[in-house]
């Protein structure tokens, strides 16, 4: 009778334990899940989240990326060692050896064409084609010019089996921003954001506002800028061109610093008040901040806009409807905007002072926010992307 009472007792405690795991898993299950449209004419195509698709020997790709020639092969790299358990465990991309990376040996390839900070435009990309060069992925300036003018391919046949993207720490909005139609045409490479500037030189005796102001004291303090240099030599503009503000905080806040006089896009000599360095305060996007600060040997300060939400430009990944090699192609955009590690490395290697990672990781944050210069606003603006406002970068 012992040995059926402990049988019975060891069943319910596995029927028990079983209940209890489900549970928990459903409990985790919190994300969204995503969706892509369905590529019928890719169905027999393995995406990149399938291991054949990347194990395959031989493949050659040219990228079109704001970055140097050796972050990008040592990204290809970085690629091949996740795919071939080549990747130390103990290690992550902020801090795995440059060295090992560089002694593994791989029959991938990739060309790399540098590009500015915003990527290429339209015309560019069909110059580089008519030379008979064809980026296979490249960052696009304007992710609508170039759907309109057949230069960028659907991707959902590839996202929806890509196992780099998780809803848990993909910023949703900005993927869904490079939509065109129901389809996805680009991947988020990072994002920037609006922020106002000021000149150190011109702070009033209130001292610089808070960080995160308020659209009342942000009027209030306009004010209080003086209209004139410290030693009355130079008329000072107190915010350049108001209308900038009109698209984020509306066309009344827009027009109330005008009717106070505050706002002008000229100085007295009819130039640029920001380029004359004769500006209190201004608009500005933060992928703007490394050429301001250089510019102004003063100092900036930096104030959050007070609008509802964080304004962010979402700069696209495109695949090429030319590209000989898609699925690769494809799956090497995706990883190096998704795959963490992928994204230290790049930020370890590569300034990128002002462009916000598309990844919600602790890892990548923690390597920006270790920039001397910009660390602070990264620690700042982190905790308001995953709501930020995206919209597609354009031209």
């Amino acid at each position: 009778m012992f040995k059926r009472f402990t049988s019975l007792f060891i069943t319910l405690m596995f029927l028990s334990s079983c209940i209890c795991f489900t549970g928990c898993k459903n409990e985790e299950n919190v994300f969204p899940e995503l969706h892509f449209a369905d590529e019928s004419v890719m169905a027999n195509d393995p995406g990149p989240g399938d291991i054949q698709s990347v194990n395959s020997d031989l493949h050659e790709i040219t990228v079109a990326l704001p970055l140097s020639d050796r972050t990008v092969n040592l990204l290809m790299k970085l690629y091949y060692a996740k795919n071939h358990d080549l990747f130390p465990s103990d290690m992550s991309g902020a801090d795995i050896s440059i060295e090992y990376l560089d002694a593994i040996n791989t029959p991938w390839v990739v060309n790399t064409i540098t590009t500015t900070g915003t990527g290429e435009t339209s015309d560019i990309i069909e110059s580089l084609s008519q030379d008979g060069i064809v980026p296979d992925v490249f960052l696009a300036s304007d992710l609508v010019d170039m759907v309109s003018n057949g230069l960028a391919a659907p991707l959902d046949g590839y996202l929806a089996s890509d196992m780099n993207i998780s809803a848990s720490t993909v910023y949703l909005g900005a993927l869904d921003a490079l939509r065109s139609g129901e389809e996805h045409y680009g991947i988020p490479f990072y994002s920037t954001v609006y922020m106002l500037a000021g000149s150190s030189e011109y702070v009033p005796e209130s001292g610089v506002p808070a960080y995160n102001i308020s659209s009342d004291d942000l009027l209030d303090y306009l004010q209080d800028i003086p209209g004139t240099s410290s030693d009355g030599s130079l008329s000072v503009t107190r915010f350049y061109d108001a209308g900038s503000l009109a698209p984020f905080m509306g066309t009344d806040y827009a027009d109330s610093i005008d009717s106070y006089g505050l706002s002008s896009v000229t100085d007295s000599y009819g130039a640029d008040p920001r380029v004359s360095r004769s500006c209190g305060m201004w608009l500005m996007n933060s992928s703007g901040f490394d050429t301001w600060s250089y510019y102004y040997p003063d100092g900036l300060y930096f104030v959050m806009l007070p609008s509802e939400n964080v304004n962010a430009v979402v700069y696209p990944l495109c695949l090429s409807p030319d590209s000989s090699d898609p699925t690769f192609a494809s799956g090497f955009a995706s990883f190096i905007c998704f795959d963490k590690d992928a994204q230290m490395l790049m930020r370890r290697l590569e300034s990128l002072r002002g462009y916000f990672p598309p990844v919600a990781n602790r890892g990548v944050w923690d390597v920006m926010s270790s920039d001397s210069e910009f660390g602070t606003q990264v620690m700042l603006y982190e905790q308001y992307m995953d709501n930020a406002v995206y919209t597609a970068a354009e031209d």
